[in-house]
């Protein structure tokens, strides 16, 4: 995780910004009174930054980013995410769709998690693709392998951001559920490894 280590392709950028207003993570401050702000922690397939709180900053010699939150005055504030999301590009979903001659669209999450580099999470809904077109639904799919491999082997990123932020949220050390959101494109990604029946 050394700033400066490339995780993906010059079109790849990942935010947590918690002055969105209106959604689930927005504060405009954390739980230490600093400002919230946007932080580019991937930008154009770059690590860039860290999220901190006022602790973690002196220690490794880097700024605070707003990101120090807690469940409830009786909790002490960590660093969590606040409102993460990929980046747009300036694909339309048609255009990714045709670059596919047999593939899967994963579409929604069931839930998931991520237990350091390695993460697994299970589609809403899932459908083949075949020459450039969605086709008939398939079931139980679950996408599941390392969270940097798999940033690299992103091909394409879409133009249509989504940003979800619903009742639940992240449950870091026990303080659950902490409102957040996230969301990004649609993305297209190779060679990921996906199981189910």
């Amino acid at each position: 995780m050394k700033i400066g280590k490339r995780f993906g392709s010059d079109e790849l950028s990942i935010v947590d910004d918690g002055t969105l207003e209106g959604e689930a993570g927005y504060n405009k401050y954390d739980s230490e009174g600093t400002p919230t702000r946007k932080t580019y922690l991937i930008k154009d397939g770059i690590l860039t930054n860290r999220l901190h709180s006022r602790e973690t900053a002196a220690k490794m010699n880097e700024s605070p980013t707003g990101n120090a939150r807690a469940i409830s005055y009786a909790s002490e504030p960590i660093v969590r995410m606040t409102n993460t999301y990929m980046e747009p590009r300036n694909q339309t979903f048609e255009e990714m769709l045709a670059g596919v001659d047999e593939g899967i669209y994963a579409k929604g999450s069931l839930g998931g998690m991520t237990n350091t580099e390695m993460f697994t999470f299970s589609a809403e809904e899932a459908y083949r693709i075949k020459g450039g077109k969605v086709c008939e639904k398939i079931r139980d799919v679950v996408l599941t392998g390392n969270v940097f491999e798999t940033l690299m082997n992103i091909d394409a990123i879409g133009n249509d951001l989504v940003i979800y932020g619903g009742l639940g949220g992240c449950g870091k050390g026990g303080q659950s559920p902490l409102r957040v959101s996230d969301g990004g494109p649609h993305i297209r990604i190779r060679n990921v490894t996906i199981g189910g029946r």
